[in-house]
């Protein structure tokens, strides 16, 4: 018999604890066995996130069954008390994601959730460990409550039982709680607004934002930005037929590792349209998600319920609307084919999600996330079309088909697919619509967080550290054998190595499996011919580049191997173009460049490469002189030209010689109707700059 209440707690406690903690065990014993038997997934992959979110929730639930189940004589109070705590730690689980500008929560009974589910790879953070710490922190408070009050005659808590000296040995553990909560910013385990603006450290204001950016970011580019925010306003304001009044907050992040860091999401851009404020990381100029993020953001007064979105009841979002207007507000162009053609390439490769799903409450997250993304803006692209902005709105706010039209979902979308279906698409589009849309979703994909992890490390390792990049490329690719990319990654790694009779078989092999797909065929033997150029034969080289030029695959892997056979056809070309795709080091490729230039002052080949990268490296008025000259001879392919021209107009509006701007896309040959609505954007850079800022902004570099 228990001689005081500290020791009849401690009893108590140590038995639930028992119960809990061994309660634990099956399913960590069934899932592992499982894993190890019936998966190829390393079965202790993440395992380190089991105890650590699982142990300490017990060791608090214990607590708290304890404290209620003495405060409670019967059974169903006491767990009714229990359930009335774990309902009120979702309090401050909630908020801060409600409130504040986190996508994270923690939870003392429940766990972590570490943010989007589209950032498959999960590392353990110290904000975990913090946490956690304050978890067991609440399950000394609790079980300190209970020893302090208990009647050990009565067996219940009572008022007048209290012992203050107990009571004063709480000071401690709740001294310690109310530190982590103060320091939790810092600590990571919670965000306030007040703390991440002054860890980014710099604001600008313009008519319709507030722009919070890092410290160190130039001037020109903070500017440049600031432009480009009011410039896809108006475009989503255009769309959208309406905009709201409130000012819209901007919080833009160094890299995707200080987004992850700071708000719980690294590759995932993100908007709170109840907040109206979006988060992105810094990208080159145009930003290619701020037009996304902020059309959820401008969409907020056509929005339901508390979060401004798409839902029914008020509360369930749908995400195949909200995602779909977004990126149907994004611009009809989507690199070099328009969303119609890349949904009727979809289509035709029998990859398109079922649209009657994605349009309900579940079948959004079914999908794999770039096709469900881009069939849904497609559909929703053709309603604002069709029928005007203002059903369009009435439709964003309960997906109500019927009532926003005046027909049923299933018509519509069966006028959107005569439509995307009679669009004239030939087989090359068809095959990179395949390339492009081939993975499914997270669930489809066998040990999806590993593979996640491995495919991450290994792009960081290749460089510096080809032999470890190989042995997680060779895992990745036994994990998902389907997926060539991995196969092509192992094949680089051996390359690297000098392997190349090894990195030749992985190829050989590979490309037998591919064959029939035109962009993945074009990409191995892009690796085939780096193979055999990395080992001195030329000829092999060509014979391969030929075949990539021969399958016409994309864009970009004919401009690669239009360049690398220019290297096979010049000595004076060689060293240069080997050190532009080899090199990481910036300035190596443009000496390299430049100096190959001096013998050879006029080749076209050189001089486009050298634009091109200084275009990328922010010297646009240099890089539209290179530019010119590559376009000057006529023997540049027509593929290099076609980029030659593209960069062209972009050089000259980041230039701010609006003139050039409208000359050339005045006189640009028809390359397609994307490659149109990209060029006339730039024009339409210039139209809204004049009148709005009244005129362009000319970097310094161009008075020099």
């Amino acid at each position: 018999v228990p001689q005081s209440p500290g020791a009849a707690v401690g009893r108590a406690l140590g038995a639930a604890l028992v119960l809990n903690v061994g309660a634990l065990i099956p399913p960590f014993l069934a899932s592992t066995v499982f894993a190890w038997l019936r998966t190829s997934c390393d079965p202790f992959e993440l395992v380190g996130f089991y105890p650590m979110i699982t142990l300490p929730s017990a060791v608090l639930a214990s607590a708290s069954g304890v404290l209620c189940g003495f405060k409670a004589r019967r059974p169903s109070r006491g767990v009714a008390l229990h359930v009335l705590l774990v309902l009120l730690s979702l309090v401050p689980t909630v908020w801060p994601i409600v409130a504040g500008p986190q996508v994270f929560a923690f939870n003392h009974f429940l766990g972590h959730l570490p943010g989007p589910l589209y950032d498959e790879a999960l590392v353990m953070t110290p904000a975990l460990g913090w946490f956690r710490l304050e978890t067991l922190l609440w399950a000394w408070v609790l079980a300190g409550l209970a020893a302090a009050m208990l009647d050990l005659g009565a067996g219940t808590l009572r008022r007048a039982s209290v012992r203050p000296w107990s009571l004063v040995a709480l000071a401690l553990p709740m001294s310690a709680i109310l530190f982590l909560e103060v320091k939790g910013p810092q600590l990571r385990t919670r965000m306030t607004d007040a703390y991440l603006a002054d860890t980014l450290g710099g604001v600008r204001d313009t008519e319709h934002f507030r722009l919070h950016y890092p410290r160190g970011k130039s001037r020109e580019d903070v500017d440049r930005l600031a432009r480009d925010m009011e410039f896809r306003w108006m475009q989503v304001q255009r769309f959208l037929g309406v905009a709201p009044t409130e000012r819209i907050r901007v919080w833009l992040y160094r890299n995707e590792e200080e987004k992850q860091r700071l708000v719980g999401a690294g590759r995932t851009q993100y908007a709170k349209p109840w907040r109206y404020e979006l988060h992105i990381q810094d990208k080159p100029f145009p930003h290619s998600t701020l037009h996304h993020e902020l059309a959820h953001v401008m969409a907020a007064p056509a929005g339901s319920g508390p979060f401004r979105v798409t839902t029914r009841l008020g509360l369930w979002p749908l995400m195949g609307v909200i995602e779909g207007f977004a990126v149907a507000a994004d611009g009809p162009a989507q690199g070099d084919l328009t969303l119609h053609q890349w949904a009727a390439g979809m289509r035709r490769q029998k990859l398109a999600p079922d649209m009657r799903k994605l349009m309900g409450p579940q079948g959004f997250y079914q999908s794999a996330p770039a096709r469900a993304y881009t069939v849904a803006g497609s559909f929703l692209l053709y309603l604002a079309e069709t029928y005007g902005a203002d059903k369009l709105r009435a439709l964003y706010a309960h997906a109500d088909f019927d009532d926003a039209y005046g027909r049923p979902l299933d018509e519509l979308v069966s006028e959107w697919e005569r439509h995307v279906d009679a669009l004239p698409l030939d087989d090359t589009a068809i095959a990179r619509a395949f390339a492009r849309f081939r993975a499914g979703s997270l669930f489809s994909r066998a040990c999806a967080r590993e593979v996640a992890r491995l495919t991450e490390s290994a792009r960081a390792s290749l460089v510096g550290d080809p032999a470890d990049a190989l042995e997680r490329y060779t895992r990745a690719a036994s994990l998902q054998p389907e997926e060539p990319s991995f196969r092509l990654g192992e094949a680089a790694a051996l390359s690297a190595l000098e392997r190349y009779d090894e990195a030749t078989t992985v190829l050989s092999t590979l490309a037998h499996q591919v064959k029939a797909q035109a962009v993945t065929a074009a990409e191995v033997a892009m690796a085939r011919a780096d193979v055999e150029a990395r080992r001195q034969q030329p000829e092999q080289a060509r014979r391969y580049l030929d075949e990539v030029l021969s399958l016409d695959a994309t864009p970009e892997l004919t401009r690669t191997a239009q360049v690398k056979l220019a290297a096979l056809d010049s000595t004076a070309r060689r060293e240069a173009i080997d050190a532009y795709f080899q090199s990481t080091r910036e300035e190596l490729r443009l000496l390299m460049l430049t100096r190959a230039l001096q013998a050879v002052p006029q080749d076209a080949y050189l001089n486009y490469l050298l634009g091109r990268r200084l275009q990328q490296v922010g010297s646009p008025v240099l890089a539209g002189e290179y530019l010119q000259r590559a376009l000057a001879d006529g023997s540049l392919p027509e593929a290099l030209r076609r980029e030659a021209l593209r960069v062209k107009v972009e050089a000259a509006y980041l230039a701010g010689d609006c003139g050039a701007v409208r000359h050339e896309v005045g006189v640009l040959p028809d390359f397609g109707t994307a490659f149109k609505a990209t060029a006339q954007e730039w024009r339409e850079r210039c139209d809204f700059e004049e009148k709005t800022f009244q005129g362009p902004l000319v970097p310094r570099q161009a008075f020099r």
